[in-house]
């Protein structure tokens, strides 16, 4: 992942039509780094794979779980997979291997290939019981939506943590033994051609510190 790239980090949950499993991962990440201070590093979207529900509002049971939890899903707005997208793209989430079949063979490249991931596979829990596809809750009930609400929350908070690793800047690399001296004295400093051992008194004229 190229973190030094000017523009902000771009994470895109997808589903089918948009309205249930991708707007609670776009809707609870984007909070997560809204409260973490990174919204200038980090963007989130979502959009489904089909065009169904294009301009239509999240699914009214996805909007009520997750006012149940804190969660404002009103302004939401489904939307269609747009493959022009993919090179401003860098993290592809899935919701099911169904999806990361149809972003497969909308990518384009290997480096697009590269991008595209499970939503689960940042859930530790779920990759050790192998469950990594989040069940599409729009046949269900309200208990349906809870429980994809749990899947996809417990799956934001590792993504979230991978990516608050992953943005984290690279800390300056610690100076050597040898630098380290220079620093604490800086008259510690050899002049071409001196004899190893010997220490050149500095032109203060001559080097600036």
């Amino acid at each position: 992942m190229d973190t030094m790239s000017s523009r902000p980090f771009h994470v895109t949950f997808v589903c089918s039509g948009n309205i249930c499993r991708s707007p609670m991962g776009h809707v609870i990440l984007d909070q997560l780094i809204d409260a973490a201070g990174m919204s200038e590093q980090v963007v989130v979207s979502s959009s489904g794979t089909g065009d169904w529900h294009v301009g239509e509002q999240a699914d009214s049971r996805t909007i009520e779980v997750l006012a149940q939890h804190g969660y404002d899903g009103t302004r939401h707005r489904a939307r269609e997979f747009d493959p022009t997208e993919f090179d401003d793209l860098d993290l592809v989430l899935a919701s099911d291997q169904g999806h990361v079949r149809t972003l497969q063979q909308l990518a384009g490249s290997e480096d697009n290939l590269a991008k595209i991931r499970l939503v689960r596979e940042f859930d530790e829990n779920a990759v050790t019981a192998g469950t990594l596809e989040t069940n599409d809750p729009w046949y269900g009930d309200h208990e349906h939506f809870a429980r994809c609400y749990d899947t996809v929350e417990a799956a934001c908070h590792g993504i979230f943590d991978h990516l608050r690793t992953t943005l984290r800047p690279s800390p300056s690399p610690s100076p050597s033994a040898g630098e380290a001296n220079v620093a604490a004295d800086p008259t510690n400093r050899p002049v071409d051609g001196a004899a190893e051992g010997t220490r050149s008194t500095p032109d203060p004229d001559s080097e600036s510190h």
